[in-house]
């Protein structure tokens, strides 16, 4: 396996001959890439020798895009293959749509048994790390190997916490009015309450009633 080019000799690291440590060397994302000559587009009819293709690499892989690249065609194409083959077996109808269906059934039961033979590898074996295994088998099977959590409780005023209430921008507008009028109001009162004499200062004599 080559070296990639560009990366730093110290981030390599030495080789290492024990196990479950990390390699001195990362695979090349290019190795195997090879564009498929003389096509001008994706297939849009499925055929039977696009099958064991398609079923080979959901087996290796799981995951729709890459079968559908290696047969030739888009993931879309096979998602819509796919569901004309449930419909079929759901009319109790055979045709290529679900031997398709079934060959993929099949490479994803293959896949998943793979994955849960690694995990349990991990309980033996101390060097092994199981936290891909779980988190691939989370991602593409949520419903199997995700325990569901319970809601939490959901914060008055939501992610603002107490303190705070959210209001539709109409309640916000009429409460301001409310306020405003009110503070009218009061002061419109304190205008027309006349004022009191003020008494007079100390040292200076009251003004005397007249007689």
């Amino acid at each position: 396996m080559a070296r990639p080019k560009g990366m730093p000799p110290e981030l390599l690291g030495a080789p290492s001959d024990g196990p479950g440590e990390d390699a001195s060397e990362l695979p090349d994302p290019l190795a195997g890439f090879q564009l498929r000559a003389g096509t001008r587009g994706p297939r849009t009819t499925l055929t039977k020798a696009m099958i064991p293709i398609i079923a080979e690499s959901l087996a290796r892989t799981g995951v729709q895009r890459i079968a559908a690249a290696k047969a030739g065609t888009t993931e879309d194409c096979l998602g819509k293959w796919l569901t004309k083959g449930r419909d079929a077996v759901a009319r109790r109808k055979s045709s290529l749509y679900t031997e398709l269906l079934f060959a993929c059934e099949q490479a994803w039961a293959h896949r998943f048994g793979f994955l849960i033979e690694l995990g349990e590898r991990t309980v033996v074996d101390r060097h092994a790390n199981p936290r891909f295994i779980t988190w691939l088998m989370q991602v593409t099977a949520p419903k199997q190997f995700t325990v569901p959590r319970e809601p939490a409780a959901q914060v008055q005023g939501g992610a603002l916490g107490p303190a705070f209430e959210l209001v539709s921008p109409e309640a916000a507008a009429k409460s301001v009015r409310e306020k405003l009028l009110r503070f009218l109001e009061e002061d419109d009162k304190r205008d027309a309450t006349p004022s009191e004499e003020a008494p007079p200062e100390s040292g200076e004599a009251a003004p005397a009633e007249a007689g």
